[in-house]
């Protein structure tokens, strides 16, 4: 990012995302196979690994907020409800979109870390991979009472490897203690043999100004 300003104007010239965000992609495919949902996965969770070693909490993480650079890269933008948190730093300021919120936001309790970020995580990788929303955020208390019974349903039409199932079972836990850890998450039989890619502009046909 960088700032330019005049007398009078002030400009934020920010990164461009040619691909647009993630729910776009989602929404043409109608969902995202597990194969490449992996690799956009495994992107977002260093995101998030290198936020929590920062000690930031970004609060507002959707398919809306994933953006895709030109090389299909993952690009995690808006961080207009993040803040630092530190251990044992505590909040209970709403953040967020209903339908990926974290039940214990969305029933006022104080939360801290980055477990509210671990939740929304799962339900990104849900959506992606069913095209689906795990939870009907139209009845907020149902919701939140699904939630809460550690219930997610998968959609029978669509097959799904065991291990995609198990971990986001393990994200979407409704104690925030008991949701696997990022480390672990990397370590999963889902994600184990995915290694980090960055995919640059090499790989991408050049074209010359006539």
């Amino acid at each position: 990012m960088q700032i330019i300003e005049s007398e009078s104007t002030v400009c934020i010239v920010e990164e461009h995302a040619a691909g647009g965000d993630l729910l776009k992609k989602i929404k043409k495919q109608s969902r995202i196979n597990e194969i490449e949902a992996r690799f956009y996965f495994r992107q977002l969770i260093e995101a998030l690994m290198y936020l929590k070693k920062i000690e930031v909490v970004h609060r507002d993480l959707k398919c809306e907020n994933l953006f895709l650079d030109a090389c299909d890269n993952i690009k995690l933008g808006d961080f207009g409800f993040s803040r630092m948190m530190r251990n044992g730093d505590e909040s209970h300021t709403f953040c967020g979109s209903r339908a990926y919120v974290a039940p214990e936001v969305l029933r006022s309790r104080a939360y801290s870390g980055y477990t509210v970020d671990l939740w929304s995580a799962g339900v990104v990788l849900f959506v992606m991979i069913t095209g689906l929303m795990p939870y009907d955020d139209r009845f907020p208390r149902k919701m939140v009472e699904k939630q809460m019974q550690h219930r997610v349903t998968f959609p029978s039409r669509i097959t799904l490897s065991d291990d995609v199932k198990q971990l986001i079972f393990a994200m979407l836990h409704p104690v925030p203690s008991e949701r696997i850890p990022y480390d672990e998450i990397v370590q999963s039989a889902w994600l184990a043999l995915t290694p980090y890619q960055f995919r640059s502009s090499s790989n991408i046909e050049q074209i010359s100004p006539s």
